[in-house]
C-alpha cells in the first residue's frame, strides 16, 4: 500500500494523525533533523529473522539492541537482520521506511512485533513511516497497537 492508501485507512477508522513531510531519510538521527520540533517517542524499528519466524522490533532510538537477550525473551532461535527481499516481499518497502504501519502489507500476518517497554511509556505519541521514508506520521502509541491488532499480528511488549 502506499502512504496515500496508509493515511486514508487511519481516517477511515477515525485514528486522529499529523503528518511531518521531509526529505527521504534512512535513520532515526536523520529523521529528527526534520522532527525535532515535535512531541513524540522515536523508535528505531528492526525487521529481524531467526531463518523460519520475522520479527518487527521497535525501541527507542538510542538504545541498543541487544539481540541475544532478545533472543531469550522471545524464546526463539538466532537472530539476524532479515533480507532486503523478505522486507519487500513481506513488508513492501525498502531499507529506510521499516516502521509498524508496514504492517498493513504483511498480508499473512507472519511478522510478530515486539515493542520495548520504554518506547511504549516514553510518550503516548510516536512516529512512524507510512511506507515512505519521506513522511512521518505521528499518532497515539494505543491507537497504533490497535491497528496492529487489527491487522492480525501479534504483538509484545518487552523490556529490551
Amino acid at each position: 500500500m502506499s502512504s496515500k492508501e496508509i493515511l486514508d485507512e487511519l481516517t477511515r477508522l477515525n485514528i486522529a494523525y499529523q503528518l511531518v513531510n521531509h526529505p527521504p531519510v534512512y535513520t532515526a538521527e536523520e529523521a529528527d533533523q526534520y522532527t525535532a520540533d515535535y512531541d513524540f517517542a522515536r523508535a528505531k524499528n528492526l525487521f529481524l529473522s531467526d531463518k523460519h519466524l520475522l520479527y518487527l522490533v521497535s525501541l527507542v532510538d538510542d538504545k541498543r539492541l541487544d539481540m541475544k537477550s532478545l533472543r531469550r525473551m522471545a524464546n526463539t532461535g538466532r537472530l539476524s537482520f532479515a533480507t532486503a527481499e523478505q522486507l519487500t516481499e513481506v513488508l513492501g518497502v525498502g531499507n529506510g521506511a521499516v516502521s509498524p504501519l508496514n504492517l498493513i502489507n504483511d498480508h499473512y500476518h507472519q511478522v510478530k512485533v515486539i515493542f520495548d517497554s520504554d518506547l511504549v511509556g516514553a510518550n503516548d505519541l510516536i512516529g512512524c513511516h507510512p511506507n515512505d521514508n519521506s513522511k512521518t506520521v505521528i499518532l497515539r502509541i494505543d491507537d497504533l497497537l490497535k491497528l496492529i491488532h487489527l491487522w492480525d499480528n501479534s504483538v509484545s511488549i518487552m523490556k529490551l
